[in-house]
């Protein structure tokens, strides 16, 4: 894949159909639904980022980031109550922390860090002070079929060798600095991490700085390599 041949855009009305079938694409079991999708652009237009294939004149990415006040011990324990059952109804535009709730990228591309890129970039422009998000566990309910005993809190702070989670959804999000904060049953119907969800946090690293609308243009344009910069 040549990121030159993809476009990271801000999505309109237009694109809501196109979001659709990625989503259908990549999560079969719990994609989000048209109306869905239209009340996230409605509500919040600015935290609705997809990725395009210039070539393909398809969407192939898609990252949705809404603002809530909720503090860690306060956060509801189901997607649907986090989030007003995916339309973010309840989006709070002085809420202090970014929350993300839906990032899906199509097979193929290797589009997660050019995403969250953009994400890091309203986190600054606005001065949040971090990001919560809630993360499936999809390699539970295998590692629990041969595993019986083990509960959804132990293979959550399990880790591998080099310190990474041994779930490979956690550890994706370890990787790109997040901190596993807490587990929720009932998170959202996913046959492969048994419903049960996990609460991950990353901080913003340049809350106190000044000239956020300069950093955040900054970010945009040189993505990773900025933040490596900074020790983020």
């Amino acid at each position: 894949m040549d990121m030159k041949d993809i476009q990271i855009r801000l999505a309109t009305p237009h694109d809501v159909d196109d979001i659709r079938e990625l989503e259908k694409r990549v999560w079969p079991d719990f994609s989000a639904s048209k109306e869905m999708i239209t009340s996230r652009l409605a509500v919040f237009p600015e935290g609705n980022y997809i990725a395009v294939d210039r070539e393909k004149n398809t969407v192939v990415g898609y990252l949705c980031l809404m603002f809530l006040g909720y503090e860690e011990q306060e956060f509801p324990h189901s997607f649907g109550e986090i989030t007003s059952n995916g339309t973010i109804q309840n989006h709070d535009p002085n809420g202090k922390y970014v929350y993300g709730l839906n990032m899906s990228v199509d097979k193929g591309y290797n589009l997660g860090m050019q995403l969250q890129v953009h994400g890091w970039c309203l986190m600054v422009k606005y001065r949040r002070r971090g990001c919560f998000l809630g993360s499936p566990i999809p390699g539970f309910a295998a590692y629990k079929a041969k595993h019986p005993e083990t509960t959804a809190e132990e293979y959550v702070f399990k880790k591998r060798k080099n310190g990474s989670p041994i779930d490979p959804e956690l550890a994706y999000y370890h990787a790109a600095g997040f901190e596993l904060k807490r587990v929720f049953e009932n998170y959202e119907p996913d046959p492969k991490s048994l419903d049960y969800g996990v609460l991950v946090y990353r901080s913003n690293s340049f809350y106190y700085l000044p000239f956020r609308s300069c950093i955040a243009w900054l970010i945009k344009e040189f993505g990773f390599k900025l933040l490596r910069m900074f020790g983020v």
